[in-house]
């Protein structure tokens, strides 16, 4: 049996959940301006000759402003690391944000769909 705090973790996924004393704003600035994100990340952004660095390279791919925010993820020293770097903020009280951030391949966020809308369902492929 899983044990609770492992349900829905994949073998090659790495998770990290913490509570944090700054607002998604606040946090999201870090998560977005590159200064502060490669210093945050240890990396430095994909781009023009991006292959003349040294070290895991980032390059955002879906972005949600204060909620969630995606890079796809390059480790030349770590070829077999997974592809994706997720992070998700959701705003506690106080100026706290709860931080989730998932290195590993995510399913995309599920579409909420109308019971009565008549379109047909949405499937993910095996």
């Amino acid at each position: 049996m899983t044990p609770p705090d492992k349900a829905g973790v994949k073998p090659d996924e790495i998770i990290v959940e913490c509570e944090m004393e700054a607002t998604p704003e606040k946090l999201w600035r870090a998560l977005t301006e590159e200064p502060f994100l490669s210093d945050w990340l240890g990396a430095e952004p994909a781009g023009e000759r991006a292959e003349e660095r040294n070290g895991p390279r980032y390059r955002v791919v879906e972005a949600e402003p204060y909620s969630r925010i995606r890079y796809a993820w390059l480790d030349p020293d770590h070829p077999d690391a997974p592809p994706t770097v997720t992070i998700e903020l959701e705003r506690l009280s106080g100026a706290r944000t709860w931080f989730r951030l998932i290195h590993g391949e995510t399913v995309a966020k599920s579409t909420k769909v109308g019971v009565n809308n008549n379109a047909p369902p949405l499937a993910l492929a095996a």
